[in-house]
């Protein structure tokens, strides 16, 4: 488990109800549990609920996006930057560690992303390759981290 540098990060919330019309919401994930990933496969936008977004470290073009979506109407945007700290688990020691909480093959079937709750830490766990990206609620990380240096096997860094 490698704890990533903290970076800026928003959610995107669209008011309920309210069709989006918008030609952005057509390049992004339509529905919750989809992810829009950038070349190298890292996530960008992660529909992780119903009409909510999470969009960690956004390239300049995609703020603006997203900021003309709520300029438009569509939304509310939150800068949510220390709400959120990311962790990268590895595919093999994420089977070991997340398996004693949820059963990520049945949240994630048919998902790439999903908001959860990891031993009592709300968290947005996404897919990615060999390995997940977990965004867990700031307050938690250091509870999560020290629970993860208990499980045996498990390589943490940080």
């Amino acid at each position: 488990m490698a704890a990533l540098p903290a970076a800026s990060c928003f959610e995107f919330g669209a008011y309920p109800g309210r069709a989006v019309d918008a030609p952005v919401f057509s390049a992004w994930p339509a529905n919750a549990g989809e992810v829009l990933r950038d070349g190298p496969g890292r996530p960008t936008v992660l529909h992780f609920a119903p009409d909510r977004w999470l969009i960690p470290a956004p390239a300049p073009a995609v703020l603006q996006q997203v900021v003309a979506l709520e300029h438009a109407g569509c939304g509310m945007l939150i800068d949510v930057e220390g709400k959120w700290h990311e962790l990268r688990v590895a595919a093999d020691d994420a089977q070991r560690m997340l398996a004693r909480s949820i059963d990520v093959a049945a949240v994630l079937t048919d998902r790439e992303c999903a908001a959860v709750v990891l031993f009592d830490c709300p968290a947005i766990l996404a897919r990615r390759d060999d390995a997940f990206n977990l965004w867990i609620a700031a307050s938690y990380v250091q509870s999560l981290l020290a629970l993860s240096t208990a499980l045996p096997n498990l390589r943490v860094s940080s």
